[in-house]
């Protein structure tokens, strides 16, 4: 496995609700001859090259504000995917119909090695998984979800096995990329910015809502086992980043289409944030329960 690809699995928002409404006799039969899902298999969008921009970065230093919004977040992208030790933690929630589901997760890298989880809950659907990787292997687990006192955990059994490079292809997961958008010169719209806080700078992003999620529809619809990919309305991203250009933390909001029942409206936030350390974090074993 390439040091690029041994990057931490970041699970994004797109946890979707299994919203099983009852119909009514005219809406159903609308919904069976109606058009159902994108066809992002027809979207194509260049990737950036990170290194490339990183390695420029290094080589000529500008002022931050300097940059194209989607240049300063590529940099801090591939920043983030250098170290050998970083951990993250993502709580998201998404509202379709007076519906809401609530997903937590955490990811953590120790050099060759990764996980993630996701643990996720609504009225209607519960969801838990893990993805363990390692020499160029990805176990991904299937579970039960565990709701008590001790808060949202998953219990796992059911195991399917596949390459990094499978998983790319049918997750949309790049492990070389901390973010699973794609945000280049295409998808980035000129309502994008960079400003200095006090922290160091915020990068706010609108994108274009069908050439941003070409990678991300993937990973949805094996979340939540769609059989018809979402149609976005609006995606907006918010990073926040030190004055060293560190990954802080990922904000975003959203909106798109799902057809369960009825084309139904969802609204989604998500927040990751960050963390680079200086040693490793132990990766639970598939029999530890993680309570979020």
């Amino acid at each position: 496995m390439t040091k690029e690809k041994k990057s931490t699995i970041i699970m994004v928002s797109g946890i979707l609700s299994s919203l099983v409404i009852g119909g009514i006799t005219g809406t159903i039969i609308a919904f069976t001859l109606s058009d159902k899902g994108v066809d992002y298999s027809q979207v194509h969008v260049n990737e950036n090259d990170q290194k490339a921009l990183y390695e420029e970065y290094l080589k000529n230093p500008r002022d931050p504000l300097e940059y194209k919004p989607y240049e300063l977040a590529n940099i801090a992208f591939y920043k983030y995917s250098l170290n050998e030790f970083t951990r993250s933690e993502i709580n998201s929630s998404a509202v379709a119909m007076g519906v809401s589901q609530v997903t937590n997760g955490q990811s953590i890298k120790n050099k060759d090695i990764s996980f993630s989880e996701s643990v996720s809950s609504s009225a209607f659907v519960k969801v838990a998984k893990r993805f363990y990787v390692q020499d160029d292997k990805v176990d991904i687990y299937n579970g039960k979800l565990i709701d008590d006192k001790n808060g949202l955990g998953g219990q796992y059994s059911a195991c399917e096995e596949m390459s990094v490079e499978e998983y790319k292809d049918s997750w949309g997961k790049d492990l070389s990329n901390p973010v699973i958008y794609t945000i280049t010169s295409e998808t980035t719209l000129n309502t994008s910015s960079i400003t200095e806080n006090d922290n160091g700078y915020l990068i706010s992003l609108d994108l274009d809502p069908l050439k941003s999620v070409t990678r991300y529809v993937k990973q949805m619809m094996q979340m939540s086992s769609l059989s018809d990919a979402p149609e976005f309305d609006y995606v907006h991203v918010e990073f926040s980043l030190d004055s060293d250009l560190n990954l802080l933390e990922m904000n975003v909001k959203e909106a798109y289409y799902v057809w369960v029942v009825g084309k139904n409206y969802t609204e989604a936030t998500l927040t990751e944030k960050y963390m680079i350390l200086d040693e490793e974090t132990p990766i639970p074993s598939i029999d530890n329960v993680v309570y979020y």
